[in-house]
């Protein structure tokens, strides 16, 4: 988890309607920061912007419950995209043992790119391997005033829970399903073949001519002398990497819709599909 966050949002938007020689109202609106008057987006006479004043007192209300403590903010793209962190107060979450951070991330956009929405992140504690989990625990269109009720902030909990106590499910038993040298590459492979479809840098070579596929590599084997050959230590090979080896320049936001997130959810399809293989086949 990212250790720079800001404590709070010290700066907020206004809207302006967009004319034309300042006579003519075209129905758009301006976005526009009101420290610095930069113009963040240009939107629709429809669009309702979330303002940081309404995401702080959603991340307040929150905390309020005491299921989570704010660790912080962060800005992208100078302002256009905010996300708030507040970290999960239970001190007994584990995966397969390994303790584990949890953390619910709210993302906003003022340029219109993405919803107002709620997802998930986790860090193991035991090597710091970080893993954003893609649960839809909620998700609203720019359309309408955001205002939500303790109603409402228990009910997101509680979709919180739900859908956070299936994926940790389904981690469970995934250290007793066998992965040899064959299955490794399998993934490995998967993951490069994925990669240089989305790359006009990356050929449709053999993986083994790819430093980078190479370096992933070794993080699989480093996991699997710590934990075993298996599929839990083979998913802990690929964020280790993707944590650790891949120094990304938006680590903290790569994790979360980046490549190193594609990377991540790849993997973990890929040792689900192993886990599920495992039970029909026993």
């Amino acid at each position: 988890m990212k250790t720079d966050l800001q404590s709070t949002l010290n700066w907020d938007i206004r809207l302006e309607p967009v004319t034309v020689n300042n006579s003519f109202d075209t129905g758009k609106k301006a976005i526009i920061r009101n420290d610095t008057n930069q113009l963040l987006s240009i939107v629709g006479k429809h669009y309702e912007p979330v303002t940081n004043y309404q995401l702080l007192d959603f991340t307040h209300k929150l905390t309020k419950t005491g299921e989570f403590k704010l660790k912080g903010f962060d800005e992208l793209n100078n302002g256009k995209i905010i996300l708030a962190f507040l970290q999960n107060t239970n001190p007994n979450l584990k995966i397969n043992g390994c303790q584990n951070e949890e953390y619910l991330f709210i993302g906003n956009s003022f340029d219109g790119t993405k919803r107002f929405h709620i997802g998930t992140a986790s860090n193991l504690i035991r090597c710091a391997n970080q893993f954003s989990s893609s649960l839809k625990v909620f998700t609203k269109k720019h359309t309408s005033f955001l205002d939500f009720n303790d109603f409402e902030i228990s009910t997101i909990i509680k979709t919180y829970k739900a859908k956070k106590g299936i994926l940790y499910e389904s981690f469970n038993g995934m250290e007793s399903v066998r992965v040899d040298e064959r299955v490794v590459n399998q993934l490995i492979k998967e993951v490069y073949t994925m990669l240089a479809t989305d790359s006009k840098t990356m050929s449709h070579k053999d993986w083994r001519n790819s430093p980078s596929m190479l370096n992933l590599q070794y993080s699989i084997e480093r996991e699997m002398k710590d934990l075993g050959n298996n599929a839990f230590a083979l998913f802990n090979g690929v964020t280790w990497y993707t944590t650790h080896e891949m120094r990304s320049t938006e680590t903290l936001h790569s994790h979360i819709n980046g490549t190193a997130n594609i990377i991540n959810q790849k993997a973990y399809r890929f040792c689900n599909n192993l886990k599920r293989n495992n039970s029909i086949n026993n």
